[in-house]
């Protein structure tokens, strides 16, 4: 066993990694137990945690206390709420009632939180167990997840790669089954690209479907469900959506994503890989063909419309992220630069070069970005876009760095990621799906984008697309 796929060949996995929704229907009909799964995923994070490295804190104990509750009301002993007995890890970025938020940094003051956050909460009055909080990248900015407080996150399938950032942590708990749900947050593609990375469902809601006071200004920025299955995904979204009164942002229209998504007519899916720099790699490039192809044979029907990509998403879409985070780089700056990890000191060194007109442009590009995109949702359920141009930057690789993809050197830090786009419109569902693994043996996830606010139809697809490249 080498160190490099550890944890795919430890015992115990498919416990640790089924679904939420067959846990549920198992702890329904009585033939698992919750205690049992909790234990497992405790077993197997004692082996994998010292080189995975997912989790800030645990609160194992309690977690078993709960899961000995949770069994108890399968029993007939009170109410089985959603997420009765399901393991949820929560990002580093959100308080929790015990837990310490540090925001994945050392200058951070994190006392003992004394009042959840309003996604936090809603999942513990759900039933779901709290058994861990997840590494993030610091300050939830950057590709990869490795901080100077938390120390350095690597992908279950090869753990010389990332998992990626800014959720990095909780995609790498749920790959490696130390968790069956996770909430991650996504400004740019922070839950999608560990999803993809990962090779597990992510969702990044409508702005304002899930309440965030503390980010919920930012209309790049939304709080998202994480979980092995699409299905999971809706469970928990399900749960933690809804209008909050602490955030003005959030959306009094409530939607529910029913279960059974995968029924229903096939759906008509445009198909873009040319919105980076440059395609995806040769690797990743197959396995999405054959995704496509899969997808045909099943009776989807497929188009592949001309879309005019913006040449300047990616200049706008990180500029934005740099100027919303710049009070917070700059505040530490000379005093405690030595305890920032080197993209935020890096980061500071962009920030000096920003200009106030690239607001202005950066509004401009996102109109140019929807006016080629709103006729092609228009026309189909849903856009199909990769995740990722590439699936093996290493763990601890820095922006700076440069690889060559399809002969364009792009660098480590937006460039090989094609997910920000769809933040600059920020009202748009998008989940990613994983729909193989290339010959690197590391996951490959595809980006599901619907019109506004359509979420139902975004699972629908997403689910459509699961259930195909699941089957054979």
């Amino acid at each position: 066993m080498t160190m490099k796929t550890l944890t795919r060949l430890l015992p115990g996995d498919e416990l640790c990694r089924m679904p939420a929704l067959e846990l549920r229907k198992r702890y329904r009909e009585r033939s698992l137990s919750p205690v049992e799964v909790v234990e497992a995923q405790i077993a197997q994070a004692e082996r994998v945690e010292p080189v995975v490295n997912a989790f800030t804190e645990t609160f194992f104990e309690a977690a078993l206390a709960q899961a000995r509750e949770a069994e108890a009301r399968y029993g007939g002993r009170g109410e089985v709420r959603p997420l009765e007995g399901l393991t949820v890890a929560v990002k580093d970025v959100y308080d929790q009632v015990g837990g310490r938020t540090t925001r994945g940094s050392r200058v951070v003051e994190s006392p003992v939180a004394e009042a959840d956050h309003p996604v936090v909460a809603r999942i513990r009055a759900a039933g779901g167990i709290l058994h861990a909080r997840s590494t993030t990248s610091e300050f939830a900015m950057g590709w990869i997840t490795a901080t100077k407080a938390w120390g350095v996150t690597r992908n279950p399938w090869n753990t010389d790669v990332t998992p990626g950032g800014s959720s990095g942590g909780s995609a790498a708990s749920l790959a490696a089954g130390t968790s069956t749900l996770a909430i991650g947050g996504d400004s740019a593609g922070s839950v999608r690209v560990p999803a993809s990375m990962c090779g597990i469902a992510g969702y990044k809601p409508p702005h304002g479907r899930v309440p965030d006071p503390d980010e919920g200004h930012d209309v790049y920025s939304v709080i998202g469900p994480m979980g092995q299955t699409v299905g999971d995904c809706a469970l928990l979204l399900n749960v933690i959506s809804g209008c909050h009164a602490a955030d003005m942002h959030s959306l009094r229209e409530r939607v529910a994503v029913p279960e059974g998504l995968g029924s229903g007519s096939r759906p008509r899916l445009a198909v873009s890989f040319d919105l980076g720099p440059t395609g995806p790699e040769a690797g990743v490039r197959r396995v999405l063909d054959e995704a496509v192809a899969r997808l045909a044979a099943a009776g989807a029907e497929i188009g592949h419309p001309a879309i005019d990509w913006p040449g300047d998403i990616t200049e706008a879409a990180s500029h934005h992220a740099l100027v919303m985070l710049g009070d917070a780089i700059t505040r530490y700056f000379p005093d405690r630069a030595e305890e920032l990890s080197p993209y935020l000191v890096w980061q500071r060194e962009q920030l000096e070069g920003a200009r106030v007109s690239a607001l202005a442009e950066e509004r401009a590009c996102a109109q140019r970005l929807y006016a080629q995109l709103e006729p092609v949702l228009r026309d189909h359920d849903a856009l199909l876009c990769p995740t990722t141009l590439v699936n093996d930057v290493g763990a601890e690789q820095m922006p700076w760095e440069r690889m060559e993809v399809n002969g364009v050197s792009l660098n480590t830090d937006y460039d090989w990621v094609t997910t920000h786009a769809f933040n600059m419109l920020g009202v748009l569902p998008v989940l990613t799906v994983p729909v193989g693994r290339a010959e690197n043996g590391i996951p490959v996830g595809v980006q599901v984008v619907a019109r506004s606010f359509d979420d139902i139809t975004a699972f629908r697809a997403a689910a459509f697309i699961e259930a195909v490249m699941g089957a054979g």
